[in-house]
């Protein structure tokens, strides 16, 4: 074990210990043996990291999702494709809706867009539009996973503009948010932020941070605040392809060890950050490393890194998830039967 691996306060606390202490001082003061001497046997050398959703994430709030889960996760959302049900300009324009929501935002060109298709299950047909200009997705717009559940009948008049109106019970919204920073307008944040603190469908929201770039100032900003408000919330790092599978051929074993604790240290470095700006007090929260472009198994090539856990992460927030056998679970959760009490 590299005693210099683990965290400060487990570190300190083990280093107080008088026994390990003195294990320390012994190994700081071995001698070497004389050559004619018989050489101690070596310690096994530690295996390398392999791919798994413990490896490539960093859980402290959720426990990590098993096969069984990840099947069902990627199931639910390829099994009928996304419907668009509402673009909402304004706070005050979000429709009345019985249905949970997940809210993803994040700096402008951080590849929101393309994250989300993959997260459909649609990267050859666009439903979140792809751009190269930075703040692209100007309204907040929502799409339904109805994880392949049947849509109700069409209702007789504003068909189009009632269409959330037909989306099954059982499904859930995923929320398209404008993008923040230096390609977004300060008005459009304005209406996000009502619609996280205020929305009651909302469930948890996913914030993108560019796992090449690592936090900007404005992600220290907005998470700080939604920790502050007590909003749920989760770190998705994309584009996590950049630091795992930089090169056109998949990583060879000691690349991808070498890879995954680069993430494991840029997770670590991103709480620091964190814990900083709240005065030091440990900030729990999950982060999810995933890439819209690319993954490491060749078998399944439609399957990108770490998308499946995403998805695992918005029906766990949902109460959409499977039981210990892969299969939907029966009735829904009481609380997505709550709608607005406002007016339309």
């Amino acid at each position: 074990m590299d005693i210099l691996r683990l965290p400060t306060a487990l570190r300190s606390s083990l280093l107080r210990q008088p026994a390990l202490r003195r294990l320390l001082h012994s190994a700081a003061t071995y001698e070497a043996p004389r050559d004619d001497v018989p050489p101690p046997s070596l310690a096994a050398a530690p295996a390398l990291l392999t791919l798994s959703s413990t490896t490539l994430n960093s859980y402290q709030v959720s426990l990590p999702p098993t096969n069984t889960h990840l099947r069902f996760a990627n199931t639910y959302f390829t099994s009928a494709p996304p419907e668009y049900l509402f673009t909402a300009p304004y706070f005050r324009s979000f429709p009345l809706s019985p249905h949970p929501e997940v809210a993803f935002l994040g700096r402008s060109n951080v590849g929101k867009s393309s994250l989300l298709n993959a997260l459909f299950g649609r990267t050859n047909i666009k439903d979140a539009h792809v751009s190269k200009r930075p703040g692209r997705t100007r309204t907040m717009n929502g799409f339904g996973v109805s994880g392949g559940l049947a849509m109700g009948a069409a209702p007789k008049e504003a068909q189009r503009e009632a269409m959330w109106k037909r989306f099954p019970r059982g499904g859930c919204v995923v929320v398209d948010m404008p993008g923040y920073g230096g390609g977004s307008r300060e008005a459009w944040g304005k209406e996000a932020m009502k619609y996280l603190e205020g929305r009651k469908q909302l469930r948890r929201t996913f914030v993108l941070v560019d796992a090449e770039h690592g936090l900007k100032r404005t992600d220290v900003e907005l998470l700080t605040h939604l920790r502050r408000q007590g909003i749920a919330h989760q770190i998705v790092l994309s584009k996590t392809d950049k630091l795992l599978y930089p090169g056109a051929k998949p990583p060879g074993p000691l690349k991808l060890n070498n890879g995954l604790l680069k993430l494991r240290d840029l997770c670590g470095s991103i709480r620091s950050k964190l814990n900083h700006e709240a005065g030091g007090r440990d900030t729990t929260v999950d982060i999810l490393c995933c890439s819209a472009e690319k993954s490491l198994d060749e078998r399944n090539k439609h399957r990108k890194l770490g998308i499946d856990e995403v998805r695992w992460a918005v029906l766990s927030a949902c109460g959409l998830e499977c039981d210990g056998e892969g299969n939907r679970k029966r009735g829904l959760s009481q609380d997505i039967k709550i709608l607005e009490e406002e007016d339309e």
